[in-house]
């Protein structure tokens, strides 16, 4: 457990200024972000702590005792140590002079104190007492190339035959150096852990603000910050720096009356936290590895107008996904409503420009600011018992009642979650006699709906996947439970959709999919091969297990082939052939296919004129056999040995090119 921070300080004032020598060293302990590194440089800028001259210097990354004398001398900026460092040289000065006198020395490999102690010279001795009255603080010392017997050498140098005080700061948790312990036994007089001291930490990190009215505002949320600072559980108040400044830099874009909206201010401050935190630096353990562009769902990734960062699906009987257990962590179960679109939030995030215009423009249509305005009529329909008809609203009711009924009429309602909202609204109302129709009328028109204007408008980007994600486990959308859900009507309208959009996809899978797939041959390399295989950098990954080429009309496949240039051409069966290296069974409806692609090779050849191209052809029947044909057939042989084949062509088939 950390010790109360004022306690320390008081410690440490005392064993700062003391006449009497204490001879050993403070080691200041806590983990990385727990403010080590803040408590003790504001102890050495507050004047009244010690009239000893401050001297601060992080360790990290120096390589060796000489390195650490160099890097000392810069940090200790003052007449008195840049005379020093003159006086005794820059080889021979304190440090050095350790390490090299004595038998075998520091630098010999000798790991007792004793017999560095008694190598001193009395130059050593002067030289170490020319930094007497310094107070002296290493800190990072676990992220020290110097072996901590060389280094906790020099500072018993300080303290042995000097003034000098020295705090070391460390967390020793990463700290494995096996002379450490032995070293610290007889060089460091006191530790201390330091927890998380947030609150102390966090107004200090505000007063930092140069900008008055972010400054102002943050102070203002403090509590809100330190409420989700404790939610977070990472305790790094390095992270809250960072977090604070950011944040800074959004506030003082925003126009005044948007920082006068405390709702508004709330939110962003919300949004932003969890973002930076979870997203940005990603503090949870390796497999969460969550950043900026997840928080866009599966399918919106084109979408420019999305204010919604939401998990669009997840099975309750399964182990949250990172995303679901950050939604948990901040009690955000329904998913976030963002005050600017996810889009804008992503390029704050990966770049840490703030366009004020965009910024602005985008605050200016939040739910904060527009209010239930911006809202459309469905939504507000939904909050139907929120409803206060006292003050003459019930016009504005029906006119929304009208304006979603309109909208329907006019097949506006594109996306799956927003119509499934649409549906669950409009049973409401007709359940409740608020619409001229009934409720079987009502799912029938629905259904009609489907028919004539829903289906009608999907695509690939829109459709695939969620049919797979609907059924059970499908019940939210833009932070709002679908009405009545779990209703026989409701399911019933939701059945025929999911029915409706699987029917589509299988129809454009086998008709358009391929078609648009084979586009990408020509036009981008990876995105091709990277809907088919594992590659790098590829944007999306389609058909890795869907024998999507079977559905590509054999003879236009070869005419896209043929349109690259001889090196990609011969790139083609190499790249796709790792694609049944653990998916042989995708074999079952391309083997086929591919043979019908020799055939189209062979036929090429025979309508060829030139002999050196017949060549190249050639070739490339026989790489297909050796990459791909070679696989079919083996796996069909397995298949008749398991007695699962009933399909004994293969047995007499000859390979296409084989004389």
């Amino acid at each position: 457990m950390g010790i109360d921070r004022t306690e320390v300080r008081d410690f440490l004032k005392d064993w700062a200024n003391t006449n009497s020598k204490p001879h050993f060293a403070v080691l200041i302990e806590g983990r990385w972000g727990c403010g080590k590194t803040h408590f003790v440089t504001r102890l050495l800028e507050d004047e009244t702590f010690t009239d000893r001259k401050p001297i601060y210097l992080s360790v990290f990354g120096i390589a060796d005792i000489q390195s650490l004398e160099t890097s000392l001398f810069y940090a200790s900026a003052s007449t008195a140590t840049k005379t020093l460092h003159k006086s005794v040289g820059l080889a021979g000065s304190i440090f050095s002079g350790a390490l090299t006198l004595g038998t075998g020395g520091i630098l010999g490999g000798t790991a007792n104190l004793n017999k560095v102690v008694d190598a001193a010279t009395s130059q050593l001795e002067q030289s170490a007492k020319n930094m007497d009255g310094a107070l002296l603080v290493l800190d990072d010392l676990e992220r020290c190339q110097i072996p901590m017997s060389e280094l906790l050498g020099v500072v018993n140098r300080f303290v042995e035959h000097g003034d000098t005080r020295v705090i070391l700061c460390a967390n020793t948790d990463n700290l494995d150096d096996k002379h450490f312990s032995a070293f610290k036994e007889k060089v460091v007089g006191q530790s201390f852990l330091l927890a998380s001291d947030p609150d102390s930490a966090l107004a200090s990190f505000i007063t930092e603000i140069g900008q008055t009215e972010a400054r102002e505002l943050l102070l203002k949320h403090q509590g809100d910050i330190l409420y989700l600072y404790g939610k977070s559980g990472f305790h790094n108040l390095r992270a809250l720096r960072q977090f604070i400044w950011q944040l800074a830099s959004i506030l003082e874009k925003m126009k005044r009356e948007y920082r006068q909206n405390d709702k508004l201010v709330q939110n962003l401050i919300t949004q932003f936290f969890i973002f930076f935190i979870e997203f940005k630096l990603d503090l949870a353990d390796e497999t969460s590895s969550l950043k900026p562009q997840d928080l866009l769902g599966k399918y919106d990734e084109d979408r420019d107008e999305v204010r919604h960062v939401y998990e669009f699906s997840f099975d309750k009987d399964k182990e949250p996904t990172p995303k679901r257990r950050v939604f948990e962590k901040y009690e955000q179960h329904n998913g976030i409503r963002t005050v600017i679109t996810v889009q804008n939030w992503i390029s704050i995030l990966t770049s840490g420009v703030v366009d004020a215009d965009r910024l602005n423009a985008e605050l200016a249509q939040s739910d904060e600011v527009a209010g239930v305005a911006a809202w459309p009529s469905w939504r507000r329909l939904w909050h139907l018992y929120d409803w206060d008809f006292s003050d003459g609203s019930e016009t504005e009711f029906w006119s929304d009642v009208e304006d979603m009924q309109s909208n329907l009429k006019d097949g506006r309602y594109v996306e799956v979650g927003e119509f499934l909202h649409v549906v669950g609204v409009s049973i409401m109302l007709a359940d409740h006699k608020l619409i001229d129709q009934t409720v079987p009328t009502t799912i029938a028109q629905l259904k009609t709906y489907i028919d004539e204007m829903f289906v009608t408008q999907l695509t690939d980007e829109r459709c695939r996947g969620v049919t797979e994600s609907f059924g059970r486990h499908f019940d939210s959308y833009d932070g709002l439970g679908f009405i009545g859900r779990e209703d026989a009507e409701f399911k019933d309208v939701m059945k025929y959709l999911v029915g409706k959009m699987d029917a589509w996809h299988h129809t454009w899978m086998s008709e358009d999919a391929g078609k648009e797939l084979l586009k990408f041959l020509a036009e981008d390399w990876v995105r091709f091969f990277g809907n088919l295989t594992i590659i790098n950098h590829a944007p999306e990954q389609r058909y890795l297990d869907v024998p999507i080429l079977a559905t590509i009309d054999v003879k236009t496949f070869v005419d896209a082939w043929f349109s690259l240039s001889r090196h990609d051409e011969r790139l083609v069966v190499g790249s796709i052939k790792n694609r049944y290296e653990y998916r042989t069974e995708l074999l079952d409806a391309e083997g086929s296919w591919w043979r019908d692609i020799q055939v189209e090779l062979s036929h090429r050849i025979a309508i060829s004129k030139s002999k050196p191209r017949n060549v190249q052809i050639k070739n490339l029947i026989n790489h297909i056999n050796s990459s791909i044909i070679e696989k079919w057939e083996l796996r069909q042989f397995s298949e008749f040995s398991s007695g699962n084949s009933t399909d004994l062509s293969w047995m007499t088939r000859k390979r296409v090119g084989n004389k």
